[in-house]
């Protein structure tokens, strides 16, 4: 048995695997930017946030991504391997205001990078401002990711832009429709 798990449990279990590995601990909380220093893949996911989702920078998603990636998630699904993913970061950029990407958390290894994320941003209608919440996993390969997993709130953010009713989520737990 190593060192990793005989360390008292006072310790955070990631303090102390790296710690036994010799390692430095992977994940932060909350997260820091000056850290990414050391976290090449935690950069590239940060600029694909601030240049693709908070600039409009439609192009750099050709330089981000690969022509093939694999994409899950609510609404990213909606871009298949063979469409332009450039069309649904458009879409929902056209509902919103501008949007500011905060990581809240970042673990990353080799080539997989994970954050939980905060998207500040605005009801263009009234310029109410809202906050959603999201967690993003890619997988990075030569520089580009070639696989991404995306959940965000997006019940909350359609509610805020009232496209839902308040409390939506809370009503279908109920059971009942909506409408």
């Amino acid at each position: 048995m190593t060192d990793t798990f005989t360390k008292p449990a006072t310790e955070p279990f990631v303090t102390r695997r790296a710690a036994a590995s010799g390692a430095s601990p992977v994940m932060e909380a909350p997260f820091d930017p000056a850290s990414m220093a050391d976290m090449p893949l935690t950069r590239l996911l940060h600029y694909w946030f601030e240049e693709v989702w908070g600039r409009g920078n439609l192009n750099a998603v050709s330089d981000i991504m690969r022509r093939n990636t694999l994409i899950s998630g609510s609404v990213s699904a909606l871009a298949e391997p063979e469409s332009d993913y450039s069309e649904v970061v458009a879409a929902l950029r056209n509902l919103l205001g501008p949007i500011k990407v905060t990581f809240t958390h970042v673990m990353e290894t080799d080539e997989w990078v994970s954050v939980r994320l905060v998207a500040a941003t605005s009801n263009p209608r009234d310029g109410e401002p809202f906050e959603i919440t999201g967690q993003v996993m890619a997988r990075v390969e030569d520089g580009r990711i070639a696989e991404m997993h995306s959940n965000m709130d997006y019940f909350r953010m359609f509610e805020m832009l009232g496209q839902l009713p308040p409390e939506a989520l809370a009503i279908c737990l109920t059971g009942e429709r909506l409408g």
